[in-house]
């Protein structure tokens, strides 16, 4: 288990470091990024930092559910924590958006990085943001 967090974590890191820099992203919550507001209680706390990044992209419903669809080697699903990449959207309408903050309330993807390599998993997001033109 040590060995796959470390591994979880070290990707889900360059991950995050790639979408933050990404002109269609319009935010990128991950705590290992020293721009998250508790950057500094995360390092303080926390040894890695998880696999887990929620992003939303400056688009509406329609285009983040094209991209989602676009994904080849990220799999569109619920769960967290598998050794496979899954995403999943959860739009402006949804019942728990009342629980996020404010920057996801208009729609944000949750993404579990999975074991792929982590080049592998950025050129799918790469080839994903160009399909659907952002």
């Amino acid at each position: 288990m040590p060995l796959r967090m470390r591994q979880h974590s070290e990707s889900a890191l360059k991950i995050a470091e790639f979408l933050e820099g990404h002109p269609a992203v319009k935010f990128v919550s991950y705590p290992g990024l020293k721009s998250h507001p508790q950057h500094e209680i995360a390092k303080k706390q926390m040894s890695m930092y998880s696999g887990v990044i929620a992003f939303g992209l400056k688009a509406d419903v329609e285009t983040h559910n094209k991209f989602v669809n676009s994904l080849k080697i990220i799999i569109s699903a619920v769960s967290i924590g598998h050794d496979e990449s899954l995403i999943v959207y959860t739009g402006p309408n949804d019942e728990r958006n009342h629980f996020y903050p404010e920057e996801f309330k208009a729609g944000h993807l949750r993404f579990s990085v999975g074991l792929e390599d982590a080049d592998d998993i950025i050129n799918d997001l790469k080839q994903a943001f160009k399909k659907c033109g952002l």
